[in-house]
């Protein structure tokens, strides 16, 4: 029993989407004091379980919006919000009688709201959360009552779920960031687990199976760059207050290893498809794969270990792999004989193990609790232009925020637009629907639709049977408050049925404040359904942002920055090993290229098929783009100060002339192409005058620059702004 018992209550002690849950559910339940006790007030003049509705209502919206940061930048975001909602709801309250102005207000506040988005990720929930309680002030409208009292209500409840959320998190400050490492590994886990298959017998032989395998390794390293990038700011956040925290320090060591394992893990050495051919008579493959498994289940098990707060133990197993694949490796080179035909396929394959027995080292660094030099991806206090500045340089139809908040905020006065049109009474659906379906690209537009359309409907199914039942106030206010549990207990894992739930908590408020929730439920279902449309359609017409479109600054974004990470790789070759603030910040800036681009890439996969141009050139281009990063990431794997390096003029050549293929790529008038082509020509004849550690790094810059020069071909194949390929004749190497 208790054996079964322990997952649950590992997640209901760990997971920080019940304690969100938690946290709302009892804010909620502390809101209805005034209503056990009856209170009443000459203020708020309306019984005293509609001011425990406004007053959740202010608890929802705050909950939704909620940041995740320090102390200080909590009590500074709550500062924002109690301003923004005030003035959002007052304008509600005061321009509801006067449709003309209230669709003015509506269009340039939504505007102005969306706007603060290019202020950062903390003011753009802001300015959601002002259209939001904006919303929720329609809801909770009621005739005869002053303009203020609805605001100051929501204020009230927003302010009193601020309060608790600080008081809640200041005994656990880094919940948070323990679960998103700890995710982070599981992300890292999935990706080694996914590699294996590149040395499965089974899986990995054919050129499909490769390029399927690559495909599936981009698309996981969208998650795990999410998880970096979620973590880098959290862990910047603690330190921007102080920086002298034990368990601070301990998590932004396990933070410095996953840089460092993923990095590893992304390299690619040598040719797959030409290992399997000097190899795949003998097991040494299997090895690799069985290797690759066992490092994927020990990156779990420290993933577990630190959601938990437990000490991670190291694996004798893997340790028992990895002697036993090194043994292996041994027999193998006396077996061969190492004949001319596999003696560079022997040496990559020696790299990919101490590529992997440096991921095992860095695993047991963290089992042996050795200390890290604290580095933060700080940007070293960069100043900020003023925020006005910043807003003004946005206002541009280049700018997404800009796109969307135009999209956004037409879209709402349209909504209103159609409720007056058609005297919607519950209209207000209809602009909620908009706000949360409507997204900035129309891939997550379209998944949003699927997920508001069958959660809706679902939630009114479960809902009706409850409200038809169920007559009390006190258990519809039950109901309500546990419906906001699951709600955040499902937010950010599941939202399909965070839907339903959000859907089931509407229905009992509305049907507390004036108990006709069953029969608004047709309403609830036309209203959902014109929203969905209208997002859509707003996303298809207004700025729309068509991933093919963003293609030619993505692939310039990414070879930019491919080439400072190889710069900086190839200067440890000179002057040692560093994982200094620069490489880190290169390395991280380049990945993360890396992730946006294939993320466009699945994205455009959900746009309309009339949308999708060029998918078969577009889809070669995110391949090889991906594979140059990895072989990068390879080279960065091994670098170490190298002692023949100043006096080996032959591998300084090479690794000029692969940075200047690189910066070719995107910039071809700052090189000589004809100089460079001959240059790359001559990565064979090099090959006898090296030996060794030599040669293993000039396999790896012949990858790296015949990548580079696979882009070049495929971007001048494409002719991005008349979508259709120049000469389809030229050979893509």
């Amino acid at each position: 029993m208790n054996i079964a018992l322990s997952p649950l209550l590992r997640r209901l002690i760990s997971d920080s989407n019940i304690h969100a849950g938690f946290r709302v559910f009892i804010a909620m339940v502390i809101t209805f004091i005034p209503s056990i006790g009856n209170f009443t007030s000459k203020v708020f003049d309306q019984p005293a379980l509609n001011i425990s509705i406004s007053l959740c209502l202010g608890v929802m919206a705050c909950a939704i919006v909620e940041t995740d940061d320090n102390h200080i930048g909590r009590r500074k975001f709550m500062a924002a919000i109690l301003t923004c909602f005030f003035i959002a709801s007052s304008c509600v309250e005061l321009l509801m009688p006067y449709p003309v102005l209230f669709s003015l207000g509506l269009l340039s506040s939504s505007f102005v709201f969306m706007m603060l988005g290019a202020l950062g990720t903390q003011y753009s929930k802001v300015g959601f959360g002002s259209i939001l309680i904006a919303i929720y002030t329609m809801i909770g409208h009621q005739d005869g009552i002053a303009w203020f009292v609805q605001p100051l209500l929501l204020s009230i409840g927003a302010l009193w779920y601020g309060l608790f959320s600080i008081i809640w998190n200041f005994y656990n400050p880094n919940r948070s960031l323990r679960e998103q490492l700890a995710q982070l590994f599981f992300s890292l886990s999935r990706y080694k687990q996914q590699k294996s298959a590149l040395f499965n017998e089974v899986q990995g032989h054919s050129q499909q199976a490769l390029y399927a395998i690559r495909q599936q390794l981009a698309i996981r390293n969208i998650s795990i760059m999410a998880r970096l990038q979620q973590s880098q700011n959290i862990i910047q956040s603690r330190f921007n207050v102080c920086q002298k925290q034990n368990e601070l320090q301990q998590l932004n060591h396990f933070y410095i290893v996953a840089e460092q394992i993923h990095e590893r893990i992304t390299a690619s050495q040598y040719l797959y498809s030409q290992l399997e051919n000097s190899f795949g008579k003998s097991q040494i493959l299997e090895g690799y794969h069985q290797l690759f498994l066992e490092l994927s289940e020990d990156c779990f098990q420290l993933g577990v270990a630190i959601n938990d707060k437990k000490h991670y133990q190291h694996s004798r197993r893997l340790a028992w792999t990895m002697k036993a694949l090194a043994d292996q490796l041994k027999l193998l080179k006396q077996r061969l004989q190492l004949t001319e035909d596999n003696h560079e396929a022997m040496l990559a394959l020696q790299a990919i193990y101490e590529n992997l027995q440096g991921v095992d080292d860095l695993l047991k660094s963290v089992s042996q609790q050795s200390e890290l030099t604290v580095i933060t991806l700080d940007t070293e206090n960069a100043v900020k232009p003023a925020y006005w500045k910043t807003l003004i340089n946005a206002m541009s139809p280049s700018n997404s925020t800009f796109k969307h908040a135009i999209r956004i905020s037409i879209s709402l006065v349209l909504a209103f637009v159609i409720q007056q049109a058609f005297q919607l009474e519950h209209g207000f659906w209809l602009l909620l629907t908009v706000l949360f379906v409507c997204q900035p690209s129309f891939s997550e537009t379209r998944k949003r639709l699927m997920q508001r359309t069958l959660g809706t409907l679902a939630g009114i199914l479960l809902g009706y049977p409850v409200l038809l039942l169920v007559d009390n106030s006190w258990i519809q206010v039950f109901f309500m408050i546990t419906s906001a549990f699951f709600f955040f207990n499902y937010l950010r894992t599941n939202y399909a049925l965070a839907v339903i739930f959000i859907t089931l908590f509407v229905m009992f408020v509305f049907n507390l404040l004036t108990g006709t929730g069953i029969d608004i439920l047709p309403a609830r279902i036309l209203e959902t359904l014109l929203g969905c449309i209208l997002s859509v359609l707003a996303i298809s017409f207004i700025f729309p942002d068509w991933q093919f479109q963003r293609f030619p600054s993505l692939v310039r974004d990414l070879l930019t920055l491919s080439n400072r990470y190889f710069n900086v790789v190839s200067q440890q070759y000179q002057f040692g090993r560093s994982e200094n603030l620069n490489y880190r910040l290169t390395r991280f800036q380049t990945f993360q290229a890396d992730a946006k681009l294939t993320c466009a890439w699945q994205s455009m996969l959900f746009e309309p098929t009339s949308k999708q141009k060029l998918n078969r050139e577009v889809y070669a281009l995110v391949n090889r783009c991906d594979a140059l990063v990895s072989y990068i990431a390879a080279l960065a794997s091994h670098r170490h100060k190298f002692d023949e390096f100043e006096h080996n003029i032959a591998l300084q050549g090479l690794i000029s002339a692969t940075a200047k293929q690189i910066a070719f790529a995107y910039n071809p008038q700052q090189v000589d192409e004809a100089q460079l082509v001959i240059t790359i020509e001559e990565f064979e004849n090099y090959k006898p005058t090296l030996s060794g550690e030599a040669l293993l790094i000039v396999e790896q810059l012949r990858l790296i620059a015949f990548t580079a020069l696979d882009i070049q071909v495929l971007l001048q194949q494409v002719d991005f702004n008349n979508q259709k390929v120049k000469n389809r004749n030229k050979r893509v190497i």
